[in-house]
């Protein structure tokens, strides 16, 4: 094993079963205009549009219809959105749950 490789470079193996770990997106449904940029970066399915807007004027906001699926210390979705409405928890408070493995 290496020393010199960065955990960004390796993989990861969880600590704990995957629905023990609270790490996921919240989205700011204020903040959100629905432009969809999350779920078409997002390759494991987290997010999806949300009820549609009872007068058809803006499109649905977005929600985290699956918060298991997200990739624990994944934070590739929070800069993809141009309104700022996702945030995402401190990583160094998830750090516990992960092992970095070649």
């Amino acid at each position: 094993m290496s020393g010199s490789a960065s955990p960004a470079k390796k993989k990861k193996r969880l600590l704990a079963p995957r629905e023990e770990i609270a790490w996921f997106p919240v989205i700011d449904t204020e903040q959100c205009n629905g432009c969809e940029a999350c779920a078409d970066l997002c390759r494991p399915g987290v997010f999806e549009p949300g009820p549609s807007d009872p007068a058809g004027v803006c499109r649905p906001k977005m929600s985290v219809a699956n918060p298991f699926n997200c990739i624990v210390l994944c934070t590739r979705c929070e800069p993809v959105c141009p309104s700022g409405a996702i945030t995402l928890p401190r990583p160094e408070d998830f750090e516990r749950f992960v092992e970095y493995v070649d």
